[in-house]
């Protein structure tokens, strides 16, 4: 697989064919799963603030399952304080997110500032922590990642907030063809990693 100039994965050109076992379908399945529910319930919890729903606290609770969702995957690979850490980091991630688009609906930029920055100090601790359990995971390459997630969630953010929904949508669909796209090459590292029969 190789990153193209859109920020996305895609498998690398070659004319051989290739085959990928059962397990390997599987993981890919559950990672996507758990990666998609990222972004959904993410989205979901965005909804709720800007329109005032009385679901918020609910959705806030189920968004906040999913870091553990997604270490769960890991865990199996790397153990349990790796995973751990992988949770806490995606714990503190949508943390930071809630508070922001709360900031950004009040207009509270000079929070919104700090938290911005805070954010992304936290997509960098992500890169370390991803870049150092596997050399198919490229400190650069996950930073990047990473950063491309969060400006594009941003996105999103900006157009509910100003009541742009065309925009809004349309920035959704980038961000789930970019979590999947995020979703493979984590995949793909760990099958250079653990060859999976």
């Amino acid at each position: 697989m190789e990153y193209n100039t859109n920020n996305m994965w895609q498998p690398a050109q070659s004319s051989s064919s290739f085959w990928i076992s059962l397990p390997q379908v599987n993981l890919l399945k559950n990672m996507n799963l758990v990666w998609e529910q990222h972004i959904m319930w993410t989205r979901m919890l965005l909804i709720s603030i800007a329109e005032n729903l009385k679901d918020l606290d609910a959705t806030r609770s189920r968004l906040l399952e999913n870091p553990r969702d997604i270490a769960n995957i890991f865990r199996r690979f790397y153990g349990n304080m790796i995973a751990n850490t992988i949770e806490n980091l995606l714990t503190e991630h949508l943390v930071i997110g809630e508070k922001l688009i709360v900031a950004l609906k009040n207009n509270d930029m000079k929070l919104a500032s700090e938290l911005n920055t805070q954010w992304y100090k936290n997509a960098d601790d992500m890169a370390d922590a991803f870049s150092r359990i596997n050399l198919y995971y490229p400190r650069d390459v996950v930073q990047k990642m990473f950063y491309n997630h969060l400006q594009l969630t941003s996105d999103e953010v900006n157009a509910r907030l100003r009541g742009d929904y065309t925009a809004d949508i349309k920035a959704y669909d980038l961000v789930q063809k970019e979590i999947l796209s995020m979703s493979q090459f984590f995949v793909d590292g760990i099958f250079k990693q653990f060859p999976i029969a």
